[in-house]
Formats: structure tokens, C-alpha cells, sequence
């Protein structure tokens, strides 16, 4: 299996773990929504330091890499990443049916609620929540949304690495 393919779906496979199993674990409790998206984010973000591992691994088994192949390199993993990530969160969506989906509206309406804006505020702001309700239910868009996130994030941490990993390959020899 080539180094793109292995360390995408690596990496890909952990965020899915990390970010799905506490529900399956512990439900859907507002406790957990609170901190969900730094945890959410944080982990993709350790989780595609696979770009990282995999530029890495192929400049030491290549000896060397310059700056674009390090990155077209990191670029494959987020891509491969973003897609297992996407079809997990489609696949995990579908698994759950509507009770995420319905409790991350009902925790989003009530953060509303207790936000400390004006009434007028909170009616506005609620109303908009509920003209969102269909794209909460929509499972290829949440999956295509949280595909792209992990993409680019993979992206950033790809341009970044390749920096540090890059390095010219040893000269050729003489004739």
C-alpha cells in the first residue's frame, strides 16, 4: 500500500474514532456539544499531522524531496483523509438516524435562548436556526461539509510541513 493511501486512511480512521465514538459511548449530552467542536477541531489537527509522518517517511525512503513533492504528497493524505472522514460522518449520521441532529438543534436553540440578547435578538436568531433544520438532516452535505474541513485543514498542515520536510535530494554524481 503506498505511503498517500496508508497515512490518509490512518489518519482519516482516528478522526472518525475520535469525534464519532463518544456519542455511541455517552449519547448526545449538551455537556459534550459545548466543548464538541475545539475537541472536534483539535483532532483533526493532531490526526493530520499524518501529512507530516508521510512527507517524512517519503523523503527519508526517496532521499529527499523538494517543496512541491512534500506537498503534493500532504495534499494526497488530506484528500484521502477528508474522503474517509466524509463517508464516516455520512455513514455515522445515517447510523444515528435523527437523534444528533435533533439534539444539536435543540442545544444550539437553547444556547440561543440563554445568550442574554434582546428578545427581538433571539426570536431573529432562532427563526434562522429553524430555516437551518433541513441542512442538519441533509447526511451527504454534513458529510461533503466535514470532507472539505478535514481537506483543507490537511491542506494547511500540508503547505506548513513540506516546508520543514523539504530538502534537496543528494547532487548527482559526476561523470
Amino acid at each position: 500500500m503506498n505511503t498517500v493511501l496508508r497515512y490518509g486512511l490512518a489518519g482519516g480512521a482516528t478522526i472518525s474514532v475520535l469525534l464519532f465514538a463518544p456519542f455511541f459511548i455517552f449519547g448526545a449530552r449538551p455537556e459534550w456539544m459545548k466543548v464538541g467542536e475545539i475537541v472536534g477541531y483539535a483532532s483533526m489537527l493532531l490526526c493530520l499531522s499524518a501529512t507530516w509522518f508521510a512527507m517524512r517517511r517519503e523523503a527519508q525512503r526517496r532521499g529527499g524531496l523538494g517543496y512541491g513533492a512534500a506537498l503534493a504528497i500532504g495534499v494526497g493524505v488530506a484528500a484521502v483523509a477528508g474522503l474517509l472522514f466524509g463517508l464516516a460522518t455520512w455513514l455515522f449520521y445515517s447510523a444515528v438516524g435523527d437523534a444528533l441532529p435533533e439534539a444539536l438543534i435543540a442545544f444550539y436553540a437553547e444556547q440561543i435562548r440563554q445568550s442574554g440578547a434582546a428578545p427581538a435578538a433571539v426570536a431573529t436568531q432562532l427563526r434562522e436556526l429553524e430555516a437551518m433544520r433541513p441542512f442538519f438532516f441533509d447526511r451527504p452535505l454534513q458529510g461533503g461539509i466535514m470532507a472539505a474541513t478535514v481537506f483543507v485543514l490537511g491542506v494547511l498542515e500540508s503547505v506548513v510541513g513540506a516546508f520543514f520536510v523539504a530538502r534537496p535530494g543528494p547532487a548527482p554524481a559526476a561523470a
